[in-house]
This record gives C-alpha cells, sequence and structure tokens, in this order.
C-alpha cells in the first residue's frame, strides 16, 4: 500500500461531527486496520506532518494518534526511516464475517452460568405496597450512625480502613453479637463461633462450599426464599424441595436426595408461609439430621419481630450435636444497604470459616463493624428494635383490618403475628401470574412463593405482602388497589369495603 492510501482511508472515515475526538478516530481506523491486515506489516506511512495536510487538521492530533499507537506496538517509529506498522499475526484476528462462524463462537457464559443468571434476581422495587422482606429504612436513627461511623473513619483509626486480619469479622462486633444471641435467641456461641459475612447469600455461600463437595445436594424448604437454589448452585449444590407443613419442614415426609448434606429451613418463622415449627418437630428435625448427617442452616431472618409473645427459641440453642449452624442479618432490623450478617457456627469448624472467608472474600469495611459494636454496646440496637417492633405490629394489624374489609374471604392470611410480611392463600381459581400482572398495573407489588422444580403439587395458590416498606396511612390505598387486582385476575367483584 502505498503512503497517500492511508490518508485516502481516514478521510473516508473521519467525521468533524462526531463527538468523538479527531485523534481518537485516527487511533481506532489505524488499529483496526493494522489488526484485520488493511495495513500490511511492514508497511510505511506518512510522516505526521504529510498526513495532517491531506487531511486538513493539525498535526498535533495526528502525532498524538501515532504516539498512542507506538506506545501499544500496533505501529513502530524508526529513527531517520519513518512510521512503520508492526507484525501481528500470520493471519487476521477478526473472525470470518459469516453469520454461522459469528453464532457458532459468540462469547458467552458457561451452562451453569446461563442457569444462574437466569434465575430470580429479587424485585426491582425496593420499598412499597406490598414489596416482601423489607424494612422501613426511614425508621432508622441514621443521625446516629452517622456519629458513630465518623467515630472510627479517620487517620486515627487506619487500622479500619484495611483489611480485616480475622476473616470472621471485628472481634468487639462478634462479641457484641454473641451477647445479644445468648440473650434474646437462646442461642449457644462464644465470640469466635461467630461469623460476620456481607449479608445472607454470602453465609449460604460459605457454608455450601466448606461443607459439600462439588455435585452434592442441599434440601430447601419449599417454598422458599427465592436466592438459596441459585447462590448454592453456583457453589455447585443441586437445590431438592422438602416437604412444609402447617409445622414447617417435614423431613420424614421429604425425599431425602442422593448426597444430600445440607438441610436450609427458617423454624422460627418459615418464609414466607410464617409458619412456626413446635418443639417436637424440631426435636424430631435434630434426630433425624444426625441419623443421615446432615449439616443444618437455621435461617433466623427476622426473629425480633414477633408481636404475640416472646420470639421463639433458636433451634441452634436445642443442638447437642454441633451440626446447627444459625443464620442472622441486619437487613430487618438496621437497613438492607448495610450488607451484613452473620453466622454462629460449631466449635470444631470455627477457626476453617473464619480462615475460608479471609482467602475467598478478603473482607474489609472494619469501620462499619466498629461503629455496629458500638450501636450494640451503647444500647441503640435494642432501643431500635423495640421501636420497630411496636411500628411494624401496627402496620401488620391495619393490614389485616384493611385486607378483611375489602377482600373478606377472597384470601386466607398466615397465621403468625410476627415479621414483615402476611402470606395470603387466594382461591383455587386465582392465577397467581395474572393477579401479579394485574398488581403491577395497579402500581402495586406482589411476592409470588418460590419452589423449587422437584417439589410436589403447590396446592391453594398464594402471595406474599409485605407491609415492612408501607406507612399505616398507605396501606388501605394499597390494599383498595389488590382488591381491584384480584376482582381482574378473578373476574368477581371486590367485597364492599364496610364502616370502620
Amino acid at each position: 500500500m502505498k503512503e497517500v492510501l492511508l490518508a485516502d482511508l481516514l478521510a473516508g472515515s473521519l467525521s468533524r461531527e462526531s463527538d468523538e475526538p479527531l485523534q481518537k478516530q485516527i487511533y481506532d481506523i489505524v488499529r483496526r486496520g493494522v489488526l484485520d491486515h488493511t495495513l500490511v506489516a511492514g508497511q510505511r506511512l506518512p510522516s505526521s506532518r504529510a498526513l495532517a495536510t491531506d487531511l486538513g487538521i493539525s498535526r498535533i492530533t495526528v502525532t498524538l494518534a501515532y504516539e498512542r499507537l507506538i506506545a501499544e506496538n500496533y505501529l513502530s517509529a524508526r529513527g531517520g526511516s519513518g512510521t512503520f506498522v508492526e507484525k501481528t499475526v500470520d493471519r487476521p484476528l477478526l473472525p470470518p464475517e459469516t453469520p454461522e462462524h459469528v453464532q457458532r463462537h459468540r462469547p458467552g457464559l458457561s451452562a451453569r452460568g446461563e442457569v444462574i443468571a437466569g434465575g430470580a434476581g429479587g424485585l426491582a422495587q425496593h420499598t412499597g405496597a406490598f414489596v416482601p422482606g423489607v424494612a422501613d429504612a426511614s425508621l432508622f436513627p441514621f443521625h446516629i450512625w452517622r456519629r458513630l461511623v465518623s467515630r472510627h473513619l479517620g487517620k486515627s483509626n487506619l487500622a479500619l480502613s484495611g483489611y480485616a486480619k480475622d476473616g470472621a469479622g471485628f472481634m468487639p462486633l462478634r462479641l457484641a453479637i454473641a451477647n445479644y444471641l445468648r440473650l434474646a435467641r437462646s442461642v449457644v456461641c462464644e465470640p469466635e463461633q461467630v461469623i460476620v459475612t456481607a449479608g445472607t447469600h454470602q453465609s449460604v455461600d460459605l457454608c455450601a462450599r466448606l461443607l459439600t463437595e462439588w455435585g452434592d445436594s442441599a434440601l430447601v424448604e419449599s417454598p422458599c426464599h427465592w436466592a438459596f437454589p441459585p447462590v448454592l448452585g453456583a457453589a455447585g449444590v443441586r437445590a431438592h424441595a422438602a416437604v412444609v407443613d402447617e409445622q414447617g419442614l417435614d423431613l420424614a415426609a421429604s425425599k431425602l436426595p442422593r448426597r444430600a448434606r445440607l438441610l436450609i429451613t427458617s423454624p422460627s418463622h418459615q418464609y414466607p408461609t410464617g409458619v412456626v415449627m413446635p418443639l417436637a418437630r424440631r426435636l424430631e428435625l435434630l434426630q433425624a439430621a444426625r441419623a443421615r448427617g446432615l449439616w443444618v442452616i437455621e435461617d433466623d431472618y427476622d426473629s425480633e419481630f414477633r408481636y404475640d409473645g416472646a420470639p421463639i427459641p433458636s433451634l441452634q440453642g436445642l443442638d447437642a450435636d454441633g451440626r446447627v449452624i444459625y443464620m442472622g442479618t441486619f437487613s430487618k432490623t438496621m437497613f438492607a444497604g448495610l450488607r451484613m450478617s452473620y453466622m454462629v457456627v460449631p466449635p470444631q469448624v470455627a477457626a476453617s470459616f473464619s480462615q475460608a472467608a479471609a482467602s475467598i472474600y478478603r473482607p474489609g469495611q472494619l469501620h462499619l463493624q466498629a461503629a455496629l459494636a458500638d450501636f450494640m454496646g451503647d444500647g441503640h440496637f435494642s432501643h431500635n428494635i423495640k421501636r420497630l417492633r411496636t411500628e411494624y405490629a401496627g402496620r401488620q394489624a391495619v393490614l389485616r383490618e384493611a385486607l378483611a374489609a375489602r377482600v373478606g374471604d377472597a384470601v386466607q392470611l398466615s397465621q403468625a403475628r410476627a415479621g414483615l410480611h402476611v402470606y395470603a392463600r387466594l382461591q383455587p381459581k386465582v392465577q397467581v401470574a395474572r393477579l401479579a400482572d394485574a398488581a403491577r398495573e395497579e402500581g402495586i407489588v406482589l411476592g409470588q412463593p418460590a419452589y423449587l422444580p422437584d417439589a410436589a403439587r403447590h396446592g391453594q395458590p398464594a402471595v406474599v405482602l409485605g407491609y415492612g416498606g408501607v406507612p399505616c396511612e398507605r396501606i388501605d390505598d394499597g390494599v383498595m388497589r389488590f382488591a381491584r387486582a384480584l376482582a381482574r385476575a378473578t373476574d368477581v367483584k371486590p367485597a364492599r369495603r364496610g364502616k370502620r
């Protein structure tokens, strides 16, 4: 190729109307020409002065483009001889332009990656009626939190600005968590057994990676929280459905899958049905888990919020065999964006969990952990829970009253006076997907129970109504919208509202 042809190539492609600088355009065109062999290796290019004159642009523009191409080895400058195209490979790097070749060799996800990415990603809406599982961040005392975080964020606390030396977390926070759990949840633990994590997802992931082999199985309550199956799958563990009845998980009625190693349960307030596992069933579960060699992961996600009595003691407190791992979270008692949770693991694996967390996740955010330790130690945490318990109890009462007035017997609500949601069973003729679409058109969100693929027949249709993010004064409006959506999904008129 003669030198003058580069000016022709550039002149036909440069756009002075583009927002992209001419220097960048020259770089891109020459780079592609080198890669697809339009510009042949060893070809001498025109000088920056000559090329600038031919194109009618500033010489510095061409010079800067040449310098970048030389620095990245697309071109080379030979003193006294000029600028030349560098050799890349003997064939073009770009694939043939046939559609068949492009489709066959297009980079993409693995089969496992497709399954993970195709799973539920949580709800796009994070507040309002009736998004399940969310707390009202406006109730959190951020003025106190800001002061505590500022106390530990600065040059006087540089040790808190780096990586955690202990993968299990900041020891004063672990001590505060252990003290709280012993009193509030009857958890039997020492601070060394507490592992601080970046959310429940990470807690489950760490359990799966340390307690299972690739291809092992886990029994998971069905319905369950949407995140458990994909998180387990990402660690190479297949989730299988465990039977849930009116007393919670029934291990005796569940089919034990091949290579079962884990069992995930929420005995104090099953998600999403809200049932509470009685003491006899808990003891049966622990005995069966021992006989079958299962690790039991107790998800105690919202036990702080019980409105008709004292919180139910933990399953972990009944474990005499060292096989229950207790999981808790601060997402409900503080605010979701904090992304801080914890586990209590048996003593025999505590050091291994700490070392693994440091190796895999490289924990940090020590200033937040230090602030949380102060938040708990100074009594703010307990005080905040008391305030939230009163507020959410009122919201649940208002929701139940509004549903009774507007939809009557069209829904059957879960009886547990706890948590941040109610489980609403619907009439058999209601199609949940159709109801959810109608609800979105009404401006509200309904949670749909997540069932595992191998679960038994789902039975009565149901939705999850979260009230944590809905102030009392807005609940009735949300229920009115729900009633309209329900009428559209069932082709029946909503119940007439009575006097209140």
